[in-house]
């Protein structure tokens, strides 16, 4: 699915040369009891922040031993990574010993790639790794990397970055942040658009909605780096669409900026009522998505699912409905126990299709109490914008 060898070439000689792939040796003095005859030196390898790339479907994350990566490669790593959900960090760590170590080197052997699959590439992300021992301690004279951000939200630099709408209780929450990984400068202020289909599937009515001055400062967020809304007048059942852009003070748009990238969302019920489905990507196997159980994966997990795809055509709304039921549905767990995973291999490569999922029982019906997730459009479709 993915060529790592090309990748390697291509970006990790402009990663060492942008970041180095440099430790630094830090002296520090642990003193004991307060008193100078107790203190002792020690020397603490550390290794640098990891570099994150956004991949089609995933996050490559690369680091290196210290010194240059000349540092004594250790038995093992953990790596922690940290996702923004619902206004906190929830953080996951991942351990690679011996083998499963080794199988991470790069070509050079100087380096480790390990390819993050379990990404919502709508939420801010944060990487560290640190030195593990054989048994998954904490190396002793080892510690954690600084930290390093990354998110995925627009598909190119030039782009605000918008995240998909998130049910929430008063509407449909949204984040945003400024081209260029949130690095440009901070504009005056922000045009917010919203369109919707018709009962019969056609462009409804276009709303703008703009935020200038302190009104976009209100906005501002996670980080300092993003600028969150939600909309509270949208009906329930009628899917939207959203986009932004920067504006000047005067209300015009802003020069050398566009839109963001289309993001759709639909508001069912409220948010920890509903499954939750990533965004559906396109790969060389079909459409892949992932998705988890209400409550943010800590509810039961049901007997099965059922997942509906739709697309519009001449003559309307095709729906179609795919079931998984006991061991089938099992079969679908392959990253974690929280998480379903599924490639739809029947989806054509030229229609803008849209997913959602819910729980079922074992005789395939809806689990009483439980929702449809939200809808979910492919991204990389290389379609039109027309349904």
């Amino acid at each position: 699915m993915r060529n790592m060898t090309a990748f390697w070439k291509t970006y990790v000689p402009n990663f060492v040369a942008w970041a180095g792939v440099a430790a630094g040796v830090v002296a520090i003095v642990i003193g004991m009891g307060g008193s100078p005859q107790a203190a002792v030196a020690q020397e603490v390898v550390r290794p640098e922040a990891p570099s994150a790339f956004c991949l089609s479907d995933s996050m490559l994350v690369i680091w290196s031993a210290a010194e240059n990566g000349q540092a004594e490669a250790p038995v093992g790593w953990k790596l922690e990574q940290r996702r923004w959900e619902s206004g906190r960090w929830v953080v996951q760590t991942f351990t690679f010993i011996g083998a499963q170590a080794d199988g991470l080197l790069s070509e050079q052997g100087d380096s480790w790639l390990w390819d993050d699959e379990n990404v919502d590439r709508n939420s801010p992300y944060t990487y560290r790794v640190r030195a593990i021992d054989a048994d998954g301690s904490d190396t002793a004279d080892r510690t954690w990397s600084p930290r390093t951000s990354i998110d995925c939200l627009s598909d190119t630099l030039n782009q605000p970055g918008l995240s998909l709408p998130r049910h929430h209780v008063d509407g449909l929450s949204m984040l945003w942040r400024t081209p260029n990984n949130g690095l440009n400068l901070v504009p005056d202020g922000w045009k917010v658009e919203r369109r919707h289909l018709d009962s019969q599937g056609r462009d409804g009515a276009v709303q703008r909605f703009t935020f200038i001055g302190l009104e976009a400062d209100a906005l501002l967020t996670v980080d300092g780096r993003y600028w969150g809304w939600v909309d509270t007048t949208p009906e329930r059942e009628v899917e939207y669409t959203y986009r932004v852009r920067a504006i000047n003070a005067d209300g015009s748009d802003l020069d050398g900026t566009g839109w963001s990238r289309d993001a759709s969302g639909m508001r069912l019920g409220e948010f920890l009522d509903q499954p939750g489905i990533s965004v559906p990507r396109l790969t060389e196997k079909g459409v892949s998505m992932f998705w988890h159980t209400q409550n943010h994966g800590e509810a039961k997990a049901p007997d099965g699912w059922k997942v509906e795809r739709r697309h519009w055509a001449s003559d309307g709304w095709v729906v179609q409905t795919f079931t998984f039921i006991g061991s089938d549905a099992d079969a679908l767990q392959t990253h974690s126990e929280r998480y379903w995973d599924w490639v739809d291999e029947e989806a054509g490569f030229d229609e803008d299709y849209t997913y959602r999922v819910r729980a079922i029982n074992a005789d395939g019906s809806d689990t009483e109490g439980r929702l449809w997730s939200r809808r979910a459009p492919v991204e990389g479709c290389p379609c039109d914008d027309q349904r």
